[in-house]
């Protein structure tokens, strides 16, 4: 893999991950999907000094396309490779490598086939006005599930249906994504990233664990019914009494100052 497949820009508790292929619409290689990303995640979630990640694509045209169809056309076995777990075998997103901290994903044009993943599997996703979302798998003899399938817990399932068989003939904009819930905002394309950073700043503020702890627990809620999720929380609740943020926080606001949060 290039080392400038993925780049990563680290400023005031922010990483900025790029996927820097816009010459291929910033699809993913085999290497990309196999090493890059995981090591990816891997050394954000030991950087003690990142607490935010927003995710994006270089240049204007595309987010993320997905794989490489070019290099798996040329790959004899590609389809023998691919292993019938999350992501295909790969590790590519957030929720594939349990990664703690709140990601954002900054769509900034083509979303599509596993690019839709990045989307899905965010924490808070914003799309510039420009974005489009479609899933081209089964024209290309693919099935492209898994963020259909993470989608299946929030967004209209006819809407998901549509996308997934279509093969790509049929493009959601920007603002119909919105109108199912697959992202939150619509920006202009300059107000993308700079977005994108406000809200991470916005978290960056916060207590980092109580982030972490409430990130865990609407995650996993949507794997029990209501009351297991309920009480799955309090589980999750009784490992944060006690912590020192819980101290910290109301008494830094009755002092009128900036809390000084613990770095776990």
């Amino acid at each position: 893999m290039a080392d400038e497949d993925i780049l990563i820009e680290k400023a005031d508790g922010i990483a900025t991950v790029t996927l820097n292929r816009p010459h291929r619409l910033n699809a993913l290689t085999s290497e990309m999907i196999q090493v890059g990303l995981p090591a990816m995640w891997a050394g954000l979630q030991e950087d003690p000094k990142v607490k935010v990640v927003i995710f994006t694509g270089a240049g204007e045209r595309a987010f993320c396309s997905g794989m490489d169809v070019k290099e798996a056309a040329a790959s004899p076995d590609w389809g023998q490779q691919r292993q019938p777990s999350s992501g295909g075998g790969a590790r590519l997103t957030a929720r594939h490598n349990r990664f703690t901290k709140p990601v954002i994903a900054a769509v900034n044009g083509i979303c599509s086939g596993g690019g839709l993943m990045f989307v899905s599997d965010s924490d808070i996703s914003i799309a510039a006005e420009n974005a489009t979302f479609f899933n081209p798998g089964v024209a290309i003899g693919q099935m492209a599930t898994f963020a259909p399938i993470t989608w299946t817990r929030w967004v209209p399932f006819q809407a998901l249906m549509r996308m997934s068989i279509v093969g790509g003939k049929e493009r959601l904009s920007a603002e119909d994504a919105k109108g199912f819930g697959m992202i939150t905002e619509v920006v202009p394309p300059d107000r993308l990233l700079p977005r994108a950073r406000e809200i991470a700043d916005m978290i960056a503020q916060c207590s980092p664990t109580a982030v972490r702890m409430v990130k865990r627990t609407l995650w996993e809620a949507m794997e029990f019914n209501l009351e297991d999720a309920h009480a799955n929380g309090v589980r999750i609740m009784g490992e944060f009494r006690g912590h020192p943020d819980m101290t910290e926080g109301p008494r830094a606001f009755a002092e009128k100052r900036k809390p000084n949060w613990v770095e776990d």
